[in-house]
């Protein structure tokens, strides 16, 4: 389950302290407000309260009775621009009438407090709540999917390193200044193209895409610059370059470019036209050039592979995408339910979460294809789920792996002679007696070394659960 960020406004405290628990149970986030006038404020000046911004909202249970400035007032004054935000009101008022003006004023729901089966009722609703909001959220990328106007918000990922990465994006946005994102097989530079394009004055114009890997060596100039005239019981050929006019041009791995053809590329963007085969005229082209690389490019111009002076017209701003394991445990879970929710639905599954063990197998698996290697592996698991919820088992790949790598340690363990080795002092250096806190870390630390942090095993070893494992680990590296 995605976590979710619940605003609780209500001037009374016991009643914000009884559903900010309730809320915690849900296994959501919770921050509260006291008063109307605040609410107002937070979003009217996009603020932030305890770390949390006012876009990072998904649910609003809203008090209709307050003294400064009541929850209809609220509603009316935050209206204009509460995007998304899904605002559930409660009151102890029954009043129909002040129901339908609540929902009116683009409230989702109405909950009496005095009801019957409240929790429920309240529970009911925050689910229903997320439901909306997510379908909203994917109906809204699939119409910017299709116009090619991917935002930063369809940039899944929380961690510091991915908002460093999304900050420094958006500088360049409305600019013209050509990019160069750097980054591994899979990590997601693609999306961040496309995501800059999309954000840009350029957005809803054509985003072209060059596989500079899949070029082949004797049609790849009329690929990129077209053909002049018209093409024989065909249409006419302007190539990529030309399609791509007031548009974005996305060259994916740039490196792969021959000689050559790196020097027509320099000259389109030196001066801004290029010249198509069999022409005697330029043609000019209003095209953002994007580049995309998995390798050193400034190696390669040592090697002589790549032209000097391209690299640094396209390197003026380089980007760099952090690897999958880069990015941390909780970037691995928003990706993984993410995509989880998004196959569900694609395969009419009604997978509701990803379970704790299956989660860490996530986390520790060495994802080589980063998130491209994450998003299948899911999928795969998907359609092999025949229940509700996503185990390891499902990730019948990831397992052999690991388990493999389990082999490999206990082979190593059994040919080590010297038993001793394997032994944990219980005394330090000064002859004092070490405290159970200190031993026990050493023994974790030592197991999760032979097993090379196959956590699973070292649970197993231990005879403790695997959960406990985990949380001793965070608490040792804290």
């Amino acid at each position: 389950m995605t976590k979710r960020m619940i605003l609780i406004v209500d001037d009374e405290p016991t009643q914000r302290k009884v559903i900010g628990k309730f809320i915690d149970g849900l296994g959501h986030n919770s921050i509260d407000m006291s008063s109307g006038m605040e609410v107002v404020d937070f979003f009217m000046n996009k603020k932030t309260l305890k770390g949390v911004s006012c876009n990072e909202i998904d649910v609003m249970l809203l008090d209709l009775s307050m003294p400064d400035l009541d929850g209809l007032e609220v509603l009316k004054q935050i209206a204009p621009i509460k995007g998304d935000l899904q605002v559930i009101v409660l009151t102890a008022n029954q009043d129909v009438n002040l129901a339908i003006t609540a929902i009116n004023y683009g409230a989702i729901d109405y909950i009496v407090k005095g009801e019957k089966d409240i929790i429920a009722r309240i529970t009911a609703s925050i689910n229903n709540a997320i439901e909306k909001k997510n379908l909203k959220y994917q109906v809204s990328h699939l119409a910017r999917k299709g116009k090619d106007q991917v935002a930063f918000s369809d940039i899944i990922g929380q961690s510091e390193i991915m908002m460093n990465m999304v900050r420094l994006a958006k500088k360049v946005t409305n600019s013209n200044i050509s990019i160069l994102i750097e980054g591994s097989n899979g990590a997601g530079k693609e999306i961040l193209a496309r995501a800059i394009h999309g954000s840009s004055s350029r957005s809803g114009k054509p985003f072209i895409t060059v596989e500079c890997d899949l070029l082949k060596a004797n049609t790849v100039e009329e690929e990129l610059f077209g053909v002049e005239g018209q093409v024989v019981n065909g249409p006419k050929n302007i190539g990529k370059v030309g399609e791509a006019n007031m548009g974005t041009i996305f060259f994916e791995k740039i490196d792969a470019l021959k000689i050559d053809v790196q020097v027509k590329i320099l000259r389109f963007m030196q001066e801004g036209e290029y010249t198509p085969v069999g022409a005697k005229i330029p043609v000019r082209s209003n095209a953002r050039v994007i580049a995309s690389t998995t390798r050193d490019l400034n190696k390669l111009v040592s090697l002589k592979k790549f032209r000097e002076d391209l690299y640094y017209r396209i390197a003026t701003f380089p980007i760099k995408v952090p690897d999958l394991k880069e990015r941390g445990e909780d970037d691995i879970r928003l990706l993984s339910e993410n995509f989880c929710r998004d196959f569900s639905i694609n395969e009419n599954k009604k997978i509701k979460a990803i379970n704790q063990d299956a989660l860490y197998l996530l986390y520790n698996y060495d994802w080589e294809d980063n998130v491209r290697q994450l998003k299948n592996s899911v999928f795969r698991a998907v359609v092999l789920c025949d229940g509700d919820v996503l185990k390891p088992e499902h990730f019948p790949q990831l397992l052999n792996k690991e388990n493999n790598s389990m082999t490999k340690a206990k082979s190593a363990i059994k040919k080590n002679s010297d038993v001793n080795s394997e032994l944990i002092d219980i005394f330090d250096d000064e002859g004092q007696c070490k405290t159970i806190d200190l031993i026990e870390e050493e023994i974790i630390r030592r197991l999760v070394d032979i097993y090379n942090g196959n956590l699973s095993e070292v649970a197993k070893q231990l005879d403790i659960g695997r959960s406990t494992i985990y949380r001793k680990l965070k608490i040792i590296n804290e």
